[in-house]
């Protein structure tokens, strides 16, 4: 079984963000692990549901995007970055052992 990369990890997470925010929005944006929700992709509440969403089908329980913001207080999320999001995804497919079958 492969182990996923953080740079494979960033490239599928970028996919699940064009699904989200939509091609159009990001046709002029690199996201790169530096890219902020907040401040360079201009993410909505609504549009962060969508990705936790998304990223349960993709990853399973293991990856719970709603608890993993929950324990930041508000300046945290704010100023989360797509790799930070990208570091703490990598670490729960990593303690629990690989990837998601299917």
């Amino acid at each position: 079984m492969t182990q996923l990369t953080e740079d494979k990890i960033l490239d599928e997470v970028v996919g699940i963000l064009v699904e989200v925010i939509g091609e159009d929005f990001l046709l002029d944006t690199e996201v790169t692990s530096e890219t902020s929700f907040n401040d360079d992709l201009a993410v909505e509440s609504i549009e962060f549901v969508a990705l936790a969403e998304r990223l349960r089908e993709k990853y399973g329980d293991r990856v719970d995007f709603v608890a993993f913001v929950g324990e930041m207080d508000l300046e945290e999320i704010v100023s989360m970055t797509v790799g930070r999001l990208v570091t703490h995804i990598h670490e729960c497919i990593t303690e629990s052992g690989g990837e998601k079958n299917g």
